[in-house]
């Protein structure tokens, strides 16, 4: 693999983009409504609820690289090597289980709904990697779940057959100590804000 393949869903982006620009279009009326003293009293909450559309919807991803796959959800990134990967699944999401029998979950490639699971046809899993008998919805094509799977699992395999580094035991989490910071700043500064707006009504 020459270079990282990164896997998030373009639908989220969109949604957060979408988001965001209504937050920042709520801003600029404010600020041409109330001025600056209603930016400085009703901003905060406006703003925190763009960040969490980056949070939630642009932050996850799924990288794959030569070396290992790394989960980056919205506050802890998780970096696999391959050779500590033990199982792939997607029951409930992209999971990985590593040798040591620790489940990581990928928040960027959710399993479908009820509705677009029972609306699968058998042809919608039948290019899906793995046997026939065990595949499920949450493996079809055009799912999160089943693209990310399939890609996590195509991955593992060349790296198997071309004998990669096995490294179990070297998978390491991390919390994104920024995003946490940042995501706590904003919230309390919302409430701050609200309690604020509501005890002056």
């Amino acid at each position: 693999m020459p270079h990282p393949v990164v896997f998030r869903p373009r639908g989220g982006v969109i949604l957060a983009v979408l988001a965001i620009a209504l937050c920042l279009a709520i801003l600029i009326s404010i600020v041409v409504t109330d001025g600056v003293a209603g930016l400085l009293a009703w901003s905060w909450p406006v703003i925190a609820v763009g960040w969490l559309a980056w949070l939630l919807y642009v932050r996850p991803s799924v990288t794959l690289t030569d070396g290992f796959v790394e989960i980056r959800n919205p506050l802890r990134t998780h970096r696999v090597p391959w050779g500590d990967i033990l199982d792939v699944e997607s029951r409930y999401a992209l999971s990985i289980t590593t040798t040591d029998r620790r489940v990581i979950r990928a928040w960027a490639a959710p399993a479908p709904g009820a509705r677009q699971a029972l609306g699968t046809r058998r042809a919608d899993v039948a290019r899906a990697p793995g046997d026939g008998e065990t595949r499920r919805p949450s493996d079809a094509e055009g799912t999160h779940s089943g693209e990310a799977t399939a890609l996590v699992i195509r991955a593992l395999e060349q790296h198997r057959r071309t004998g990669g580094a096995s490294l179990p035991g070297g998978t390491v989490s991390t919390w994104a100590v920024l995003p946490l910071a940042v995501t706590a700043v904003l919230l309390i500064a919302a409430v701050v804000s609200l309690s604020q707006a509501i005890a002056h009504g």
